[in-house]
């Protein structure tokens, strides 16, 4: 038998492994580890929110600090998610495992791996881009450092990012270094959680996209025109069989989608909520800054950010919407079948299929957001006048 958490999730699997995030890997070491994990990636929120209570606030240094935690908090939301739900992810992909092995056609199973490998290619390459991103920023971090040890005289750069740093924090000169490095760590670290638990997210809508192609594929093969032609009571017996299969897959699809999202439904409600806040705060930083040619550091660390966030709520989108128009698909492909062909019973049957089409199947989370591209209109079109507004009221 075939695992498809080997072979579909071995990068997301590897990933969460090393941080005892793995579902299926759970033991004293490993709950611990991720316990750990969980309140490193909380600790520098806390951190940052404790700035409050000992420094007299201004707008400015509200905005400055809030840029942090939600910045923190979303790459914080999807580990902390994983940890929490580790039974319902266990079940998901159980599920698939589960509508994999039902799979007897070989054309079903290649349109299956398909999509599976679709997803794990694009894992890759995520995973690839992020660490590249992260290497490229620690590059640029830890330089300075090594520079002023070979060369002491060239100070500039490495005092800049302490005086950048001290902005958010107060801490002694001494430990300015060891700062850096928290941060960075859990910058690390989260970002690699986050795009673990992200990737294995929009591969399960992948899934979900080859479930409703193969429905298709089903419905197609049903209403085949040899099948038809010689329409008599065998072919009659085996057109419905494969049209209730068809029908089955589509409805395993539908409810594996709903599970999906009502599993994750309350971190991903308050992680589109922070998202929408952070890139406001974000725009609003940069434009705040009274000398951007003297602090490019600052401006383009808070343009990333928003750049970053972007992309991620435009891939998460863009997988709801496809989740969508295959499902749409479906019903697509029943109207272009030569039902015209088939006896009376098999169009009723057909007429009882398209009375389900009125009805579009979404990603719908609390009623609130459909994962779709014009939820992702939306969320920008919110985060511009969010910005809008503080920058015309501060």
């Amino acid at each position: 038998m075939i695992c498809i958490k080997k072979r579909f999730f071995n990068w997301n699997r590897f990933l969460l492994l090393l941080f005892g995030l793995w579902p299926y890997k759970e033991t004293i070491f490993t709950n611990l580890l991720g316990t750990l994990v969980c309140n490193y990636l909380m600790s520098i929120i806390v951190v940052l929110l404790l700035r409050f209570y000992f420094v007299e606030c201004s707008f400015d240094f509200v905005v400055k600090m809030l840029c942090g935690v939600t910045f923190y908090a979303i790459l914080a939301i999807p580990p902390i998610t994983m940890w929490m739900k580790t039974k319902d992810v266990r079940y998901l992909l159980d599920q698939l495992q589960h509508i994999y092995n039902q799979l007897k056609d070989k054309d079903e199973i290649a349109i299956y791996d398909k999509y599976g490998y679709i997803a794990k290619r694009m894992t890759i390459r995520i995973i690839i881009l992020i660490m590249s991103g992260l290497y490229f920023i620690g590059v640029m971090v830890y330089w300075p450092y090594t520079f002023d040890i070979i060369m002491p005289k060239n100070e500039s750069y490495a005092t800049r990012i302490m005086e950048f740093v001290t902005e958010y924090f107060v801490v002694q000169e001494q430990f300015h270094f060891f700062l850096i490095l928290h941060l960075s760590t859990v910058s690390f670290t989260g970002s690699v959680l986050t795009t673990a638990v992200g990737t294995m997210i929009i591969s399960y809508f992948k899934h979900i996209c080859g479930m409703f192609e193969i429905a298709s594929y089903r419905i197609e093969k049903a209403m085949a025109i040899e099948l038809l032609h010689n329409f008599d009571m065998k072919n009659g017996i085996v057109i419905c069989r494969k049209i209730i299969c068809a029908v089955d897959i589509q409805r395993q699809a539908m409810e594996f989608a709903t599970a999906s999202v009502n599993s994750l439904e309350g971190s991903v409600l308050a992680l589109v909520i922070i998202i929408v806040l952070c890139m406001s705060l974000n725009l609003l930083r940069i434009f705040q800054i009274e000398s951007p040619a003297e602090r490019i550091e600052e401006v383009l660390l808070h343009l990333s950010v928003v750049i970053i966030i972007m992309c991620s709520t435009l891939l998460a989108n863009n997988s709801g919407q496809e989740v969508t128009d295959y499902s749409n698909h479906v019903y697509v492909t029943i109207y272009n079948v030569p039902w015209y062909l088939a006896p009376v019973n098999i169009q009723k049957l057909i007429l009882f299929l398209l009375q389900r089409s009125s009805k579009i199947f979404t990603l719908n989370i609390s009623g609130i957001f459909v994962a779709s591209l014009k939820c992702f209109a939306t969320l920008i079109n919110a985060s511009m006048s969010y910005f809008t507004f503080m920058y015309s009221v501060q």
